[in-house]
């Protein structure tokens, strides 16, 4: 325990010291072309898998593939912290749908902004969903990706979905923009659950954080079809990410 204490203190100590520099030296970059902010992203999962590998004696590992120049709705599970940054470098700074309170943190938010971020309040309401979607086909007319995460915030490692439903807003932004939907899935919980200062890289078996790109989700589904095929494409594969690592 103490040495999980002492790896996860060393870890964030300098994944947070690192991400403080890049975003004051890269402050440049927020008044430079777009392309300059995926180079940060860039940079920025790079301290994370390098922090990851050194500090915490962990790897990272993507299965699968999308098409980059396909734009696309990029449907995520939430557990933490990490599939947020790993996502902005794996699929070139998408267009993130994020809550609005995020925008506020100092620099960071500006760079969120930068990166055509689409800030939400938590309001499930028809003339909020219209307006994710006009800033949505907006960001996707410029080239960009919709990065999302379904069930609207971070789900605890072992969480029912009955807890934590499967927002129909996705359905709408689906049905809406006419783009196929990227269902994502990981096992980053188990080493960096919701909220926790702690890390666990104990509980990854061959150490190493697998991510996985599931086929596409097509055009033109019903929406109870559509959201029963993403909560279970994600859900079922994300059981089987963290068995394999928890159990052997």
């Amino acid at each position: 325990m103490i040495i999980n204490f002492i790896k996860s203190v060393l870890f964030n100590l300098y994944f947070y010291l690192l991400t403080t520099l890049l975003v004051i030296i890269m402050l440049p970059v927020l008044v430079l072309p777009f392309g300059f902010v995926r180079v940060v992203a860039k940079i920025w999962g790079g301290i994370l898998v390098l922090g990851m590998k050194v500090w915490l004696g962990l790897n990272v590992k993507i299965i699968g593939n999308y098409q980059k120049n396909k734009p696309c709705i990029i449907a995520v599970k939430h557990q933490s912290a990490w599939e947020t940054i790993i996502c902005t470098s794996i699929f070139d700074m998408p267009s993130i749908v994020l809550k609005k309170e995020l925008i506020y943190i100092p620099i960071i938010g500006l760079y969120f902004l930068k990166g055509r971020a689409i800030p939400i309040i938590r309001e499930n309401t028809i003339e909020s969903l219209k307006k994710i979607v006009k800033m949505a086909k907006i960001n996707l007319k410029k080239g960009s990706s919709i990065l999302i995460f379904p069930q609207g915030t971070r789900v605890p490692l072992h969480a029912s979905t009955k807890d934590y439903p499967y927002q129909s807003g996705i359905y709408f932004l689906y049905s809406q923009c006419n783009i196929p939907v990227i269902p994502v899935a990981h096992n980053a919980g188990l080493f960096w659950p919701k909220n926790s200062f702690l890390k666990y890289p104990d509980r990854h078996k061959t150490k190493t954080v697998t991510l996985e790109i599931i086929d596409e989700i097509p055009l033109g589904l019903d929406k109870k079809t559509f959201m029963d095929r993403l909560e279970k494409s994600v859900e079922d594969k994300t059981r089987k990410l963290i068995q394999e690592e928890s159990d052997g």
